[in-house]
């Protein structure tokens, strides 16, 4: 066997290269989908047509919506209990809340009017206006977030409410909208969907959604009117948990997000080792044709130094005696 001179070549280094190549799976990305678990489950209004949910000072604050029934409202969060409240004029229909200092803001839907309340007094202390509609709202230390239905996010300043800056939602490249109630933790935007019983959990730089909850079995329970869908999401920092509610629900429920990173090994199913194995086998090939060619080459080699050795101990030999002196030879 002749190895070519032109033979390919494959060093350690590029073997350590082909080995960390992204599969195409990898590749593509993707969120993950978080598991829900209910901690505990409480009363909750059923008139209340929620649209704002926020925890400040062991006290869940919560606005709701409709012409006519719009309102901001003192809940007890343990008993669903309405420990005060204050209506909205009947022009105005409420939406998202957050809270900032010692006042809380207000979004209305299509009146362009987001209305700043005394936290203590809830008596109305000032005003900002925009153009849109206002869904969503909630402060993540420096700007206001707010939704207005479609797949941007607007970051407004506090203290004018002009717009800053805007923010593109997308899950798994795609642009996501209808997006509602928001909740600003850390470096994360919890956001309901409009008619879905899902979750987002977005990355607040780059947009992204991170995962998915699919809060399901949340509404099971719930009379599920067309208009009574899952909307309110409020951050208990006591119990890195959430308090969830929808629209006209007579329960809200503490729960708690896995997300697919937290799992642990023995939670890897089948299902997961087989997906693991179809992302990498690409990567098994060529480790496995450079295992190939490496015999290949070894083998040449061998057979190339066993053909020099053979031809080196052939001329080593001494040459044959002519017939002139094997008869001198008997001779002697």
């Amino acid at each position: 066997m002749i190895w070519p001179s032109t033979a390919l070549r494959v060093s350690p280094g590029l073997l350590v290269a082909l080995l960390l190549l992204p599969s195409p799976v990898a590749a593509s990305g993707g969120s993950d989908a978080a598991e829900l678990h209910v901690i505990s489950s409480h009363s909750h209004d059923d008139e209340a047509f929620t649209q704002g949910f926020e925890m400040h000072g062991g006290s869940l604050y919560e606005s709701t919506g409709l012409y006519g029934h719009s309102s901001l409202r003192e809940v007890d969060p343990s008993s669903g209990e309405v420990l005060r409240q204050t209506q909205l004029d009947q022009s105005l229909f409420g939406e998202g809340i957050t809270i900032l200092g010692d006042t809380i803001v207000m979004l209305t839907w299509k009146e362009g009017i987001a209305l700043v309340f005394d936290i203590e007094t809830f008596e109305v202390v000032g005003n900002h206006t925009y153009s849109g509609e206002g869904w969503g709202l909630c402060y993540n230390g420096e700007f206001l977030v707010m939704s207005n239905g479609t797949s941007e996010l607007a970051l407004r300043d506090p203290s004018d409410f002009t717009v800053q800056s805007t923010l593109l939602v997308t899950l798994d490249g795609q642009e996501a909208s209808l997006l509602n109630e928001l909740e600003c933790v850390g470096g994360m935007i919890y956001a309901n969907v409009l008619g879905s019983d899902s979750i987002l959990a977005i990355n607040s730089t780059s947009g992204a959604v991170e995962f998915t909850v699919d809060a399901s079995q949340l509404a099971e329970s719930e009379s599920g009117g067309s208009n009574e869908v899952l909307n309110g999401i409020a951050y208990v920092s006591e119990q890195d948990a959430f308090l969830v509610t929808g629209k006209n629900w007579s329960s809200m429920h503490l729960v708690s997000f896995e997300s697919g990173q937290e799992l642990v090994e023995d939670d890897i199913t089948d299902s997961d080792v087989s997906r693991i194995l179809t992302s990498i086998w690409p990567v098994l090939l060529i480790a496995a044709l450079v295992v190939i060619l490496s015999s290949m080459r070894a083998l040449g080699a061998i057979i190339h130094f066993l053909m020099l050795l053979l031809l080196r101990r052939q001329t080593e030999q001494p040459p044959a005696p002519s017939e002139g002196e094997q008869e001198a030879g008997e001779a002697r």
